[in-house]
């Protein structure tokens, strides 16, 4: 793109965007469709990061089957992990994913065999470059790895679509506005729960390995509590429930603080008060927003739930 030349930094910062639209994705199955809130949910996107991350530097592994395997762990431990929170409803639910969240980190701190530590796991390397139509293709340039995050998000919310609009979608909707309800009408919720949770998880991960491929580290503080929050806020802010919320989230969390830098010190507080403003002003997110605004120009409202 043009703006690849003349502007490198906004091109960062779209990548970021991106970097963090993923995970948000996964997190939107489950808050946003299936009514769970995790507060441990970036901790998956440590798991999917850190396995790459030794798979790639320690094991020699190349990144396209780093990324598939670590994709698949992520997806692994939201089973094993969900089999035992998805027996937890509402607060309790939110109190074991934070514990499991907190252990993870704590792992990812202090596992310095493995994980390099406070220290963070350095030397991680970008895609190897590819062939297209003769040509080598390098990811090392910030425009190229560009197109290969805006592919990985293209891919995560068409996934996300396919699932939302499938049957599965509307058996997780039922589940979120009355499991008991759901489970009456033979509905195996806790299957559905742990299957949504699982893909929400490998998504994570999915995300996880792309941050640590555009950084070239992996760092414990990318994965802690705070960063879990600010995904729960990303998908809120954005829109739970709707196909567009994670984008939009993740560009007003990403793109504004960093717009706004040119107030210094108050920079957040101008961040805050927007953040409760939509909050008050717009509960259905960015997303519900954009909806009511395409509805008064005349057009179809878009998919918003299932």
């Amino acid at each position: 793109p043009r703006i690849a030349a003349g502007e490198p930094y906004v091109l960062h910062v779209l990548v970021l965007s991106f970097v963090y639209a993923v995970p948000a994705v996964g997190l939107n199955l489950m808050l946003g469709y299936t009514g769970l809130v995790s507060l441990g949910h970036m901790a998956f996107a440590g798991i999917g990061a850190y396995a790459a991350a030794v798979m790639m530097v320690d094991a020699r592994f190349g990144f396209w089957s780093s990324l598939a395997l670590a994709t698949l762990a992520a997806g692994a431990a939201g089973v094993a992990i969900g089999l035992v929170c998805l027996r937890f409803r509402s607060h309790f639910f939110m109190i074991v994913t934070l514990a499991f969240g907190l252990v993870l980190h704590s792992v990812m701190n202090n596992w310095d065999e493995v994980t390099r530590g406070a220290a963070g796991f350095g030397g991680i390397p970008r895609p190897a470059p590819i062939e297209l139509a003769g040509e080598r293709f390098s990811f090392g340039p910030l425009a190229n790895f560009y197109y290969l995050a805006l592919s990985a998000a293209v891919l995560v919310f068409a996934l996300q679509r396919l699932v939302v609009c499938s049957d599965i979608g509307r058996i997780l909707a039922a589940i979120r506005q009355d499991e008991r309800l759901a489970r009456a009408r033979g509905v195996n919720a806790l299957a559905y729960k742990t299957a949504v949770f699982a893909l929400g998880s490998a998504i994570a991960g999915f995300g996880g390995v792309l941050q640590v491929s555009f950084l070239r580290v992996a760092a414990p503080a990318s994965f802690s509590l705070a960063e879990s929050i600010n995904s729960v806020l990303i998908v809120i802010v954005g829109g739970a429930g709707s196909l567009a919320g994670p984008a939009l989230g993740a560009l007003l969390f990403v793109a504004l603080p960093e717009y706004l830098r040119v107030a210094s010190e108050w920079r957040f507080v101008i961040f805050g008060v927007m953040l409760v403003a939509i909050t008050l002003f717009a509960p259905r997110g960015l997303a519900g927003v954009a909806a009511d605004l395409w509805r008064r120009i005349g057009g179809k409202p878009p998919h918003e739930r299932s």
